[in-house]
């Protein structure tokens, strides 16, 4: 009987081993994730994800633009704040469907060739706010570490209600002293993190605009 010919394996493209590798982080954290159990996951070595991404953190840079991928443009006919409003809430849509690996988009500068799109949204809008040159990328870092890190927390479960232990430690709290705190008790019950996560964004906006109004009104230097 004729020897049937052996078949190679077929060669992982990025695209797969990408969507594999964030499947494996939801499933088991970004702190039990490894090129080896991708590998078993994907029945290869772990140096053939090497050979796609060179290392690891090449590997999990893109994880993070493939998330970045999943933004939607915003409305290019909506004024600075709506841009900025409608990027921040696409945010907290990836983070909430991606909540272990989205903690990877604030552990690089960019993404990648996702990135550049939304980040070019970002600037125009701030320099629409009234910006210059000199504070828009100061200001463009920190709106990103903003909106980023309010996203993760919600993501992790840090914008939800008070549970029963957190409230009744705080019941406990000597009435002089934290007043504020116990009389926020009934707030903290009952706290929606959507609500919140909407609510910051608003601040953010707020501080936004009055930062710019301040930096027009402030003379220029003249040379």
């Amino acid at each position: 009987m004729p020897l049937k010919p052996k078949t190679e394996p077929r060669p992982l493209a990025p695209e797969a081993i990408v969507a594999a590798a964030i499947e494996l982080i939801e499933h088991v954290g970004e702190a039990d994730f490894s090129l080896r159990k991708l590998g078993q996951k994907l029945g290869c070595d772990p140096m053939t994800v090497l050979y796609h991404f060179k290392s690891k953190d090449g590997l999990l840079r893109a994880m993070a633009d493939h998330l970045t991928a999943q933004l939607r443009a915003s409305d290019p006919t909506l004024d600075w704040r709506g841009r900025l409003r409608a990027l921040a809430l696409q945010y907290r849509r990836v983070a909430l469907a991606f909540p272990c690996t989205f903690g990877l988009m604030s552990r690089f500068w960019t993404t990648g060739p996702a990135d550049y799109q939304h980040i070019e949204t970002v600037y125009q809008a701030l320099e629409e706010a009234g910006f210059g040159d000199q504070d828009l990328a100061e200001v463009g870092i920190g709106w990103y570490a903003t909106v980023i890190g309010l996203a993760a927390a919600e993501a992790r479960g840090f914008l939800r209600v008070a549970c029963d232990l957190e409230a009744r430690e705080i019941t406990q709290l000597p009435e002089p002293s934290f007043a504020t705190v116990r009389r926020l008790v009934p707030a903290f019950r009952s706290l929606s993190s959507e609500r919140s996560y909407r609510l910051m964004v608003e601040v953010v906006l707020d501080g936004l605009d009055s930062a710019a109004t301040r930096r027009r009104a402030q003379p220029r230097a003249t040379a």
